[in-house]
């Protein structure tokens, strides 16, 4: 049996798949067209291929995610889809009826893109045909069955049931290895191979969202992780991959509007690249870049005071010690001078194009935005299991006792009104200054939005992050109860408005017991902090 003949029974078995769950299937399907945006971080302009696109139906979701800016081209196998599509008036994309691999041009695609078409025993074999197909540095993505996954293991195991359940004769299940394997074999670097998506197709659509909420661990989890329903295939061609210049400030009355706050530490080898992101992608929104150097012991400083010789709009702040982020976030944004301030990591070079979310946020009226790395549209690469872990019991606490539809107030990125910002105030020192960030503006009652991005874990060339999680996490935990203590003795620190509560003897001095201690470990957190600093400064003597 031939590829393409492989191809044409994996596009029918597929589409049956798809049409057999009506309730979940357009979830799902949207799911994977938002992890081909955040994956790739595509910009308007680049070219998609689409492998397999049946009767469109996966199409459609691409094309609304990627907002029609982007060349589609779907590949279409059997004509009895080709015949139906040619109906469709999908905004940049053009259906094409493939029978031969060879129609198709070499090196004519930024990206390649699939679900369940790939899992075929000729896989190797379209990997192959697939390389011609990409630019130099081009990539691709695909989601595929698991092989390891129960159901997919029953069906490839018991071949009649297999195809009694309307699988392909050529259908498989993927194997992490053997796939590495062969992506390498052919040429392809940067493989990733994750299990995805776990989330059962008859799970009813009313109960989604809360079941995804706790896929987010499973997914993440070890060992669990493994009996996902899909492999999630992201693969790139080696080569020169330098994108297009594209401007996504889109919205006039942002012009010259915002001030973007970075605070960072030992940051030389990202700074350069992340003005020059930011300037290029973002140019007509800056109203100036504020790096804020917290003490940097590399070039840090250095490196911003050449790039600021070239480019006024870029300001350094050199922070004398002690060190600390929530101490350089404070600094930054008292030395800003735009009508909002966007405040970002460094190391949030790869995500520059999600940035535009959040200032269509804004643009609609809004005090502010926060990038959620847990809303239901996220999409998470290779984020520690740990770090899933603490963050979603950070958030169940917070969700139980201040904020019940809150997902991801700790992330350094958001977008608000300056003055938001400039009156907050920050008590912590450190990396749970991101809490107070995000969950103070909320409980004051300003309007603001949680939007989808991705997380993708720092690449080598980009140095190592100073967040450690066993560090960090007690201080997010008394933070949260210090602002959890503040709202119960009443929230005039946060409302607008504030709204006085009668207070009965009993929870009087209940509150008085957990003042007097929640005093103690104030005010041992600020015996222990000037004992480190002193010793640090005894140590320099």
């Amino acid at each position: 049996m031939s590829l393409e003949q492989n191809l044409r029974d994996m596009e029918v078995a597929r589409e049956n798949y798809w049409r057999r769950y009506p309730k979940t299937s357009p979830i799902k399907l949207r799911w994977r067209a938002l992890s081909v945006r955040h994956c790739f971080h595509v910009l308007p302009g680049e070219s998609i291929l689409e492998l397999g696109a049946g009767s469109g139906l996966w199409t459609e979701h691409l094309t609304n995610v990627l907002r029609g800016e982007n060349p589609i081209t779907a590949a279409v196998f059997n004509e009895e889809f080709a015949d139906s599509v040619a109906e469709k008036n999908l905004p940049n994309t053009k259906f094409v009826h493939v029978t031969n691999f060879d129609e198709l041009p070499s090196e004519s695609f930024d990206y390649i893109v699939g679900t369940a078409i790939l899992c075929h025993n000729r896989y190797a074999q379209n990997l192959a045909a697939l390389y011609r197909l990409l630019k130099p540095g081009g990539q691709l993505l695909f989601f595929e069955a698991n092989y390891w996954n129960p159901q997919v293991f029953l069906k490839n195991t018991i071949r009649s049931l297999g195809r009694w359940s309307g699988e392909a004769e050529c259908q498989i299940g993927m194997r992490k290895f053997q796939l590495m394997k062969q992506a390498s074999h052919q040429g392809y670097t940067h493989t990733e191979i994750v299990p995805y998506d776990i989330v059962h197709p008859l799970t009813p659509r009313s109960l989604i969202s809360a079941v995804q909420s706790t896929a987010f661990i499973l997914e993440h989890a070890p060992v669990i992780r493994e009996f996902c329903g899909t492999l999630y295939i992201w693969l790139v061609k080696p080569g020169n991959s330098r994108r297009r210049s594209v401007n996504l400030a889109t919205h006039p009355e942002l012009f010259k509007s915002t001030s973007f706050v970075i605070p960072c530490h030992n940051e030389e080898m990202n700074i350069p690249r992340l003005i020059d992101g930011l300037i290029e992608t973002y140019g007509d929104y800056i109203h100036e870049i504020v790096i804020v150097n917290d003490n940097s012991t590399d070039r840090t400083s250095e490196v911003t005071r050449k790039i600021a010789e070239r480019e006024p709009r870029v300001k350094l702040v050199d922070r004398k010690p002690p060190n600390g982020v929530g101490r350089a976030l404070r600094d930054g944004y008292a030395a800003a001078t735009g009508r909002y301030i966007l405040t970002m990591d460094c190391d949030f070079l790869l995500i520059l194009p999600e940035f535009r979310d959040l200032f269509d946020s804004i643009a609609t009226g809004r005090d502010g935005a926060i990038g959620s790395r847990f809303s239901y549209e996220s999409m998470l690469i290779n984020y520690p299991f740990f770090k899933v872990l603490c963050n979603r019991a950070f958030h169940l606490l917070v969700n139980l006792t201040l904020l019940s539809d809150v997902r991801d107030v700790s992330n350094n990125l958001k977008l608000y009104r300056a003055e938001i910002l400039k009156q907050l105030e920050i008590e912590e020192p450190h990396f749970a200054a991101n809490m107070e960030t995000g969950l103070k503006p909320l409980l004051a009652g300003y309007d603001i939005e949680e939007v989808p991005i991705s997380w993708i874990n720092r690449t080598v060339d980009m140095g190592e992050s100073s967040f450690k999680i066993f560090k960090v996490a007690p201080n997010y935990f008394w933070a949260l109860m210090r602002t959890i203590w503040k709202v119960w003795r009443g929230r005039s620190k946060f409302k607008k408005q504030s709204v006085t509560q009668p207070q009965t003897v009993q929870s009087a001095e209940a509150a008085g017991e957990f003042e007097e201690a929640f005093s103690d470990l104030s005010q041992l957190d600020a015996s222990l902090e000037n004992s480190r600093i002193n010793n640090k400064s005894a140590k320099a003597r």
